[in-house]
């Protein structure tokens, strides 16, 4: 059996811990585990005065699970090693992950991956606002990795975003890739409005943006094409067990290049009618 942390409804004042993460965890005991800190409040306590804990950590990843809306920083700063969440988890899920996988099966509130240099998120599940994001003061946000989401998001996805790669397949709030500076998103459903406003590179894929979407009047049609790069992407995905549509690959997209107003270098491509 893995290690296992089951959340003992301890509290519902916001708790926090850095080791609530697999290389925090690695190679320690339930007691081991048990002791290490954490903070209720402002107050000082351990993981043992919050979580059930059995198990060995030698055995498979390691498991976290129950109502975790109060716990903050879950598997932020993450490096190596592999953790699945069960349930819904508060604030700065896996913020700053550099490697590692981590899979909820729930749903994450604001600032998830945000800034990740690294690794693999997936979501099974709704994300809050600022998924992949630049935190307030930090001109980039999510730099290397793979974040996916099955199920809708919030605003200002990937704001910022330097490189790496957002899928989703939900609805996506205002801002979706605003500021994208490098990288890829993907959505498969709905969007909001400013949808790349501000993109100095990179690609915003939409393939079901909505019957009214319309790029911004900063964006110039530039032709409809097959790209290979994302029948590529689309079939890594699929191999990853993203709900990829069949033989979406193999459609063609419209292009339009973008922001013009920071250099239009940037391409927001929709899907184009058969």
């Amino acid at each position: 059996m893995p290690l296992t942390l089951s959340w003992t409804d301890a509290t519902t004042l916001p708790v926090a811990s850095d080791a609530l993460r697999a290389d925090g965890l690695a190679g320690l005991s339930p007691v081991e585990a048990a002791s290490l800190p954490a903070r209720i409040g402002n107050q000082p306590a351990t993981l043992g005065d919050l979580f059930r804990i059995e198990g060995d950590a030698s055995h498979g990843p390691h498991r976290l699970g129950g109502d975790l809306r109060h716990v903050r920083g879950i598997g932020a700063g993450m490096v190596t090693g592999s953790l699945i969440v069960e349930g819904d988890v508060g604030p700065y899920f896996a913020a700053a992950m550099a490697g590692g996988s981590i899979t909820l099966i729930g749903s994450a509130s604001t600032w998830a991956g945000a800034e990740m240099r690294g690794g693999r998120l997936h979501i099974r599940g709704s994300t809050g606002d600022y998924l992949g994001a630049a935190e307030p003061g930090s001109r980039r946000g999510m730099r290397e990795g793979m974040i996916l989401v099955e199920g809708p998001v919030g605003a200002e996805v990937g704001l910022a975003m330097r490189r790496g790669l957002i899928a989703v397949t939900g609805s996506s709030g205002p801002g979706l890739g605003r500021g994208l500076i490098a990288g890829t998103i993907l959505s498969l459903g709905p969007v909001g409005r400013l949808a790349g406003s501000g993109m100095k590179r990179g690609t915003l894929a939409l393939v079901d943006p909505g019957p009214d979407f319309e790029p911004l009047a900063t964006f110039a049609a530039s032709g409809r094409y097959r790209f290979p790069f994302l029948a590529i992407y689309l079939r890594f995905l699929r191999d990853q067990g993203f709900p990829i549509p069949p033989g979406l690959e193999s459609r063609a997209f419209d292009r339009y290049n973008g922001d013009l107003l920071d250099g239009g270098q940037g391409e927001l491509l929709t899907l184009a009618p058969v």
